[in-house]
């Protein structure tokens, strides 16, 4: 006897569409936190540059091209950790974030 499933119409499908690889980029301002263990946590862009630019301005010896080598460094190894759909959202976060760097200085 034969006990195998030949019915394909009632079988589910495996993947659910929470699990599903989106394709389309985000919008919203968000990208995903990649100090999270989960991989549905997100935050937002600006937040990150944020605290980005605080932790450049510890240590800087008040040299503002040191300050933008820690931080260009620290950004760009976030980039890298970053999915593919994340990385529009976080390079205009950083594109805005560079008109307001020059109001302010290294402490």
């Amino acid at each position: 006897m034969n006990t195998q499933n030949v019915n394909v119409k009632t079988a589910t499908k495996e993947s659910s569409e929470r699990w599903v690889k989106t394709p389309y980029l985000r919008t919203d301002g968000f990208v995903r936190n990649i100090y999270s263990r989960n991989a549905f946590d997100v935050i937002r862009a600006d937040v990150v540059l944020e605290r980005m630019e605080k932790q450049a301005n510890q240590g800087c010896g008040l040299h503002y091209e040191i300050f933008q080598s820690r931080l260009l460094r620290m950004a760009m190894g976030y980039l890298e950790a970053l999915p593919l759909k994340d990385r529009p959202v976080f390079m205009g976060a950083a594109g805005l974030h560079a008109g307001d760097r020059g109001r302010k200085t290294c402490s």
